[in-house]
């Protein structure tokens, strides 16, 4: 495989330095910019057009968030790997779509881990890419969402996840063995979800496709959804007539 192209976005230079010693050790990686700003960073991917950037939170005039939040509107490369001192952020990270969340100081053990990971992933590209040429760089779809338990976080896979529903809020997640908190409201999460199996079945419930075991008939032109958790019996969402045509013809 080519080298792949990286840009080190940190305000710190120590912190940059420490970084591109340890990405030294890799002859794969090719180290092509770095910045200490938002702005810069901007010009320079448009510019160098990298395939991953290593991105500080934490930066001045536009600050990483937001140059990740460009990157992610465009849809293309590159991959998005933040590298912060603070926790805080990792699912605002993970929401808006980047590929992996390095805490300061960073171990050689856990880069090795992020680059195995972005190997993976960019392999995967260009075998579609050598199989339909007329393709750009397609969208990153998310296959994980960030969700948080007793403090703290956790990424959990789409098809883990059985419902979700309203809650104080926020929105509670419900697997098989387990339930979690997604800090944000039911409407984002129907939008970050919509390419995946789940519909929202009413006002304060989205419920995953795959996990329906069957649909009862019940009065008034309503119906309800059995879903494939581990209660008994199986956990039944309501949902009215006008959801149920859209929901059998979706």
């Amino acid at each position: 495989m080519k080298k792949l192209k990286a840009l080190i976005i940190d305000d710190e230079p120590p912190a940059r330095d420490e970084l591109k010693y340890l990405l030294s050790e890799y002859e794969d990686i090719e180290i092509v910019g770095e910045a200490d700003n938002g702005l810069s960073a901007l010009k320079l991917i448009e510019e160098l057009k990298p395939e991953v950037v290593f991105l500080d939170i934490n930066i001045p005039k536009i600050n990483g968030s937001d140059v990740a939040k460009h990157i992610s509107s465009v849809g293309k490369l590159p991959y998005v790997v933040f590298v912060t001192a603070y926790d805080m952020h990792a699912i605002e990270a993970f929401e808006i779509g980047a590929l992996d969340y390095l805490l300061k100081p960073i171990s050689q053990h856990r880069l090795y881990k992020t680059l195995e990971k972005i190997r993976t992933f960019y392999k995967d590209m260009e075998w579609k890419q050598q199989y339909n040429p007329p393709l750009e760089f397609e969208n990153k779809k998310i296959e994980k969402l960030a969700v948080e338990k007793n403090g703290r976080i956790k990424l959990i896979d789409l098809d883990e996840i059985i419902f979700a529903e309203a809650y104080e809020g926020d929105v509670m997640v419900k697997t098989k063995s387990d339930n979690f908190i997604y800090k944000g409201t039911i409407k984002s999460l129907e939008e970050k979800l919509k390419e995946n199996a789940f519909f929202r079945v009413q006002k304060s419930y989205i419920v995953n496709l795959n996990k329906i075991i069957e649909i009862l008939p019940w009065f008034k032109g309503t119906y309800w959804v059995v879903m494939d958790d581990n209660k008994k019996p199986n956990t039944c969402r309501q949902i009215s007539n006008k959801r149920a045509k859209t929901f059998a013809g979706s």
